[in-house]
């Protein structure tokens, strides 16, 4: 028993280190491009891990910095890529909130590289939850940046609308006249294209 417990950790080490190793060798352009190839390698590499990792709720990745940002960006980041415009890029959402959130209360900030920390704090800056958007401009203010702009913008399309209008689509939600307004405007919409 104690054998298999020492097993399953080592694999979800493995398996974050390996998370962990290809998202930071990708250049910042790539991780934020629309890229049917790239979507595809995170799919075929990443997608039975990613929806085991949400099944469980992230339930043995919780035990150490490394592994818990793994997951975060499992979560958030690969669930964006692997399931792009579709309901389930956004299904994931809440877990990874919460694990951010944990490893805010764990203080284990400190120990992620600037790079790191603007990943752990991404979930907060996609969430349709002013709380979690107002703490997302606070974090990202602490490491400064150009994500703080982006947080942000963030912040104001969720006080503005109470969500990302530019999820309506994927997530099968009515767009009311503001938010076809605001779609129609040229500009930064923070989500899918715009029609």
């Amino acid at each position: 028993m104690v054998g298999d417990l020492g097993r399953e950790h080592a694999l979800v080490h493995d398996a974050a280190q390996e998370v962990l190793d290809f998202w930071f060798a990708l250049s910042m352009e790539k991780q934020f491009a629309r890229d049917a190839a790239l979507d595809e390698e995170i799919a075929s590499r990443f997608g039975a891990l990613r929806d085991e990792v949400l099944r469980t709720g992230a339930a043995e990745w919780r035990d150490g910095p490394d592994q818990l940002l793994a997951a975060i960006i499992l979560l958030d980041q690969f669930s964006r890529n692997i399931y792009r415009d579709s309901p389930r890029a956004y299904e994931a959402d809440t877990l990874a909130v919460e694990l951010c959130r944990l490893a805010i209360e764990r203080g284990w900030e400190s120990r992620y590289a600037t790079e790191e920390r603007a990943f752990l704090y991404m979930p907060l800056m996609h969430a349709e939850d002013i709380a979690m958007q107002r703490l997302s401009v606070a974090k990202f203010s602490e490491i400064g940046g150009g994500n703080l702009s982006y947080a942000i913008g963030h912040l104001e399309v969720v006080a503005r609308f109470g969500r990302f209008p530019t999820r309506n689509a994927a997530l099968g939600r009515d767009t009311t006249a503001e938010e076809r307004a605001y779609l129609d405007e040229p500009g930064e919409s923070f989500g899918p294209p715009k029609d």
